[in-house]
């Protein structure tokens, strides 16, 4: 566990498909970083393989960027980067390696922790990521002691609108994005979390640079989250236990 930093009043996150980190990083730097000064940048799409130097692209006042390269073809691959003195933990989650995700233990307090997952869902690859998330978020959150749960990046959502949906019916999550994120109109970039809706509020910001996605700004007020316990159905084990 991380040395803890005494508790924030908000924690805000910047997702953003990069369409290529070495592109456009400084855009993402000087239209986005600078003026909101988030806590959390994470970007899907970033084109960055191993070949590229651990160090590149590193912003000052936040952690060098954790990545999830992609190892074959193009595209693709995810890189997140922390404020430095935010409590953030990355976890080493097992799955299969055509899946696009990684996820982090967040402390928003001394004893409450947030699990963050940032997803790139390619139009390409069917149900498979939120065939996923049936199978494994409630394991995930029992196995890394997490209350609250948030899921951001781009999932191409609507091209399995049927399964999207049923995935956030049947664990009582909520989409926050209620506004479109691509050019074309749609929303494709979600933010989803089981957090109540009056605590986290998600803005439209523009696009990285001469691209077809938008940023989005999104705010957690960590200190009115509630702390009484929640319903939740463990649909592996069929039990029921508390995530306040």
């Amino acid at each position: 566990m991380p040395t803890h930093r005494p508790s924030q009043e908000k924690l805000t996150l910047i997702p953003a498909n990069a369409r290529g980190l070495q592109t456009n990083i400084g855009d993402l730097a000087h239209s986005f970083i600078i003026p909101h000064n988030p806590d959390i940048i994470a970007t899907v799409e970033t084109f960055l393989n191993p070949t590229i130097p651990a160090n590149f692209g590193h912003i000052q006042g936040y952690s060098r960027w954790h990545r999830r390269d992609r190892a074959y073809g193009t595209f693709g691959a995810i890189a997140v980067c922390f404020r430095e003195g935010l409590a953030v933990e990355a976890l080493e989650v097992e799955m299969d390696r055509h899946l696009e995700m990684m996820f982090f233990r967040l402390w928003k307090s001394r004893h409450k922790t947030i699990l963050l997952c940032v997803c790139y869902r390619p139009q390409w690859q069917g149900n498979d990521p939120i065939h996923f998330f049936h199978s494994n978020i409630d394991t995930l959150l029992l196995q890394h002691n997490c209350n609250h749960l948030i899921v951001v990046g781009d999932m191409n959502q609507h091209l399995v609108a049927r399964q999207f949906e049923d995935l956030l019916t049947e664990y009582g999550l909520n989409n926050n994005v209620n506004f479109p994120t691509h050019i074309s109109g749609s929303s494709l970039d979600p933010v989803i979390t089981d957090l109540p809706e009056d605590v986290i509020t998600c803005l439209p910001l523009g696009m990285v640079g001469s691209l077809d996605h938008f940023a989005v700004l999104t705010t957690i007020s960590t200190t009115v989250v509630r702390d009484e316990a929640t319903a939740r159905v463990n649909w592996l084990g069929l039990v029921e236990i508390g995530t306040a």
